[in-house]
Formats: structure tokens, C-alpha cells, sequence
């Protein structure tokens, strides 16, 4: 009798996608900030500087000393000689005495003896003379030096994804330029004799649309991929085998020719060109025919670059919802690895319904975020999921990793959620 090998876990596979991601981390690069945002940072950058670099003036308005306004009021303003200007850009050396005030507008230094800025609409100017209808307290309106950040602060981890508030704080600190990753690149095999290209003719009699080999790219360059590259190969062996060794780019994706019937060829041939693997075969609803590990070759390679180098793969089936699903769950993570980013943490979400549930293995159900009863976060399951649907995908933000047991699980049970790359209401 022959044996069947145990499948492996969600768990344990989505581990083993994250090894060979980080294994294959790609080479850093240093760009200008003003190209940096989206890239993910390859080292830490710490604060030089005190930000404010000077307490600096919130309002347009005067400087003057806190003490000078004691008692003012609109009957009885306080009476102070206007006797200079600090300007953004532009401040001024003098010193600020008693009785006095000095015009200051918005983002300029406050002038050494002020304490306070007053609005330039709480006072009156006329002839050389501030009357003042207010009492301020000391620091008012006043952005003291240091209050945003200090120098030997982390303004930037390495795996942070760069995004345009962490530029603000980069050019705000004076970096000029940023270490990065370099985006991983990806060469995804399409399989199948019955897929046509859009635009590419009618349609046989047992035809279809690619899905794969546009959604597949999509969800990857999403997820932090670079250039990726379409193959398309029919159900042959050796076309096959061709695809995988011409191949480059720092990682591989097929969909399709990854299970055991006769026309499907991805096994074998990667087997033929002595790939290593690590896992075949999900304890997963859809995907479990998953083959996840490692092919060696390639131009450009992954951390030092060149041939010989072991590239992650990834076999996925060849259903569009189960590649998609199984392109989130595997793929997305390796090339969050290659890039230097740590896992993303797991979020959990309260179901607003029942949810169909498999008896020996977990499901990974198309879902949305919604807002409950209660105003609080919850998670709906998106209609039928059978492995061919394309709906869900297209209504769906987020996969609900639901465990295996009898019978539907009830509403209001927690469930896994996993971010899907460029749709989803979960943050990265």
C-alpha cells in the first residue's frame, strides 16, 4: 500500500515561506528621500538633530515677556515699545527687555528674553507702540526647542516601510538620502493548455480567461514586488521544465500543474531541475496542493546577487480563488521577509455570522470587515468559496482563517485574520 504524506500545517508552512524569504533577502541601495516613499528601509536612521531645532513662534503675532501683560485686558491693554522683527528665516540677535515687543511671524525663533507670543489678533499697533489686550501665561504660543524629537532617537527601523510621514521626518531631520531593499524580482509561471489571454481571440470550446496571470502580479507587486514577469506555458513537460529553467528573478511563482494528475508537470520538473522542498501539501480550504522551496540559478540572485543562488518557489494550484489565497498566505510573507520586515502581527476578528467550517482542515474564507451591532469590528464571510469563484475576491479585503470541526462556527467566535495585499482594511 502506498503511503500518503501528512500534510503540513497552515502554521508550519506560512513558517517555512518566511524562512526562505528571509534567507533571500535582496540587496540594499541608496536612494534620495524624494525617491524613497513605499521602499522599506534596510537600516535605522537615529534623529541628529532636536526637532524643534529653536522654541519657535506658533502664531503670527509679537514677542514679548509674560510678566509685561500682567493684568491687561481689552479696557486696560498693556503698553509695550514695538522695537524689532523676527522673520522665518530670518531671525533677528536682539535681545527682547522689559516693556518691550518684537514682531514674529509663524515658524520663526523666538528672540532671546521673550517667553510669550501674542497673537497679532489680541493686539494693537500704532506708531511705534503694542497695546496688548491680553495676559498670557509664560510659554504661550511658544514651540519649545527638542518638544518633537530628541536626538539618539529612532526616526526609522530597518524593515520599516517608508510612507510619506516617515519621509516628512526624515527631511526634517536633514537626511538626504536612505539605505533601502531593493524590491524583489519575481517571475510567475502560468500553466495551462485551456488559458487564453484578453484580447488574444475567441475562446474554444473549453477556454478561459487568465485570471492567474494577472492577478497573481497584481497581488504581488502589492504585497512589495518589484519587476515580475509572466510565462506562459502549456501542460507539457518539457515546456515546463524550460519556463523553470530560464527563470530568473529572485523568486519563482507557478499556478497551476502543482497537484498529481497527468498533466501536471510543475513537480516534476522542478524535481528535474533539483529543486529542494520544504513543503508539499497544505492542511488548507482552498490550497492544498502547495509546493513551497527552493531552486537554485537566476540572474541578479537575492542578498549578494548572481547564479547559483537558492530561490524561494512557489507551486500554488492552478483554481484562481486557491492561488490567489495561497499567493496571500505564502508568497506575500517571503517577499515581506526579502525585504527586511518582520511577520505581520496576527489580528483577530469577532464573526458577525456562522461560518462553514471543514472537518480536517482550516479554511481560509474571502471576507470583509464590517461594524457590529455594537459599533465594535467584526468579520463577514463572503458568500460561496468554492476555489473557482472570482466575487468573493473582488468584495473581499481580508482572508478569516477558520479553524477545522464539525458543523458551522457560531457568530461571535474569534477568528485569524490575514491582510490581502492592496485590498485589505488592516494595516501593514
Amino acid at each position: 500500500m502506498t503511503s500518503v504524506a501528512p500534510l503540513t500545517s497552515l502554521h508550519d508552512a506560512r513558517a517555512a515561506a518566511i524562512a526562505l524569504g528571509s534567507a533571500a533577502a535582496t540587496a540594499v541601495e541608496t536612494v534620495p528621500i524624494a525617491e524613497a516613499a513605499g521602499r522599506i528601509a534596510a537600516e535605522q536612521v537615529i534623529v541628529p538633530i532636536a526637532l524643534p531645532r529653536f522654541d519657535g513662534s506658533a502664531m503670527d503675532g509679537y514677542a514679548v515677556r509674560a510678566a509685561d501683560l500682567a493684568g491687561a485686558t481689552a479696557d486696560a491693554p498693556a503698553v509695550l515699545r514695538l522695537v524689532d522683527e523676527s522673520r522665518a528665516g530670518h531671525p533677528t540677535d536682539a535681545v527682547l527687555g522689559s516693556g518691550e515687543a518684537m514682531r514674529i511671524s509663524t515658524g520663526a525663533r523666538v528672540p532671546a528674553g521673550a517667553d510669550a507670543v501674542v497673537r497679532v489678533e489680541d493686539a494693537d499697533e500704532a506708531d511705534g507702540v503694542v497695546r496688548v489686550r491680553v495676559a498670557l501665561a509664560s510659554g504661550h504660543d511658544i514651540r519649545p526647542a527638542g518638544e518633537d524629537v530628541q536626538p539618539g532617537e529612532h526616526a526609522v527601523a530597518a524593515g520599516d516601510l517608508l510612507h510619506p510621514g516617515r519621509i516628512a521626518l526624515l527631511g526634517g531631520i536633514g537626511v538626504a538620502s536612505v539605505a533601502v531593499r531593493r524590491p524583489p524580482s519575481v517571475t510567475v509561471v502560468a500553466t495551462g493548455d485551456e488559458v487564453v489571454v484578453a484580447g488574444g481571440g475567441a475562446l474554444g470550446a473549453g477556454d478561459v480567461h487568465d485570471v492567474n496571470g494577472v492577478a497573481i502580479p497584481a497581488l504581488l507587486r502589492a504585497a512589495g514586488a518589484g519587476e515580475v514577469r509572466v510565462v506562459r506555458v502549456g501542460d507539457d513537460r518539457e515546456a515546463t521544465i524550460a519556463a523553470f529553467r530560464d527563470a530568473g528573478g529572485d523568486l519563482i511563482v507557478s499556478c497551476g500543474g502543482v497537484s498529481v494528475g497527468r498533466h501536471d508537470h510543475v513537480r516534476p520538473a522542478l524535481e528535474a531541475l533539483g529543486a529542494r522542498q520544504a513543503v508539499f501539501g497544505v492542511a488548507l480550504q482552498p490550497g492544498k496542493p502547495t509546493w513551497i522551496g527552493t531552486l537554485a540559478g537566476g540572474e541578479g540572485g537575492a542578498a549578494e546577487g548572481g547564479g547559483g543562488s537558492a530561490r524561494p518557489v512557489f507551486g500554488l494550484p492552478g483554481n484562481p480563488a486557491s492561488a490567489f489565497v495561497t499567493a496571500a498566505l505564502f508568497v506575500a510573507p517571503a517577499l515581506r521577509a526579502m525585504l527586511g520586515r518582520p511577520p505581520e502581527p496576527v489580528r483577530r476578528g469577532r464573526l458577525v455570522e456562522d461560518a462553514p467550517r471543514d472537518g480536517r482542515r482550516m479554511r481560509a474564507l474571502r471576507a470583509v470587515v464590517v461594524l457590529g451591532e455594537d459599533a465594535t469590528l467584526g468579520v463577514r464571510i463572503l458568500g460561496p468559496q468554492h476555489s473557482h469563484r472570482l466575487r468573493p475576491l473582488a468584495d473581499g479585503d481580508l482572508l478569516a482563517i477558520v479553524p477545522p470541526g464539525e458543523g458551522p462556527l457560531p457568530a461571535g467566535s474569534l477568528v485569524e485574520l490575514v491582510a490581502v495585499p492592496g485590498a485589505t482594511s488592516l494595516g501593514a
